[in-house]
This record gives structure tokens, sequence and C-alpha cells, in this order.
């Protein structure tokens, strides 16, 4: 992949860091350039328990964002 997270062409890094007394999941969105990933400011920290709240939103999240990308694509057959 090649450009600008914008494009639909970055990446996310993935870590896990110990901070403040916390273990925590640091996604961090990176441009890519030559092959590389390029950092960006861009990014969340959670903790093992709120990242794990998170996953059933984000399944259902998920879920409206193809419906509505398979509903757009119906009507414009």
């Amino acid at each position: 992949m090649e450009g600008k997270w914008k494009d639909g062409k970055g990446d996310i890094a993935l870590r896990i860091v110990e901070y403040y007394g916390n273990v925590w999941l640091d996604l961090r969105i990176m441009n890519v350039s030559d092959g590389k990933n390029q950092h960006t400011r861009h990014g969340v920290r959670l903790t093992i328990e709120q990242a794990q709240e998170m996953l059933p939103r984000l399944a259902e999240g998920i879920q409206q964002a193809q419906d509505l990308l398979e509903k757009t694509e119906r009507k414009s057959d």
C-alpha cells in the first residue's frame, strides 16, 4: 500500500505499551511511503478493558457501514 490514510491507503500500527503503571493498546494511523510506514500524530491509547468493551460496538459499526454501502450500491444499479 502506498499513500495517505485519508486516501484509504494507509496502515494501522498496534503496539502494547506500559505507561503510567498500566498496560495500553496503542493504535496509530500511519501513512505509507516507499513501502515504509510513516508515523502520524493520530491514534488512540486504550486499556485492555476499554478495548474489550469497544469490540462489540466496533462490530456493530462495521455491520451498519456495510449495510449502508450495500444499500447505496443497489440504488446506483
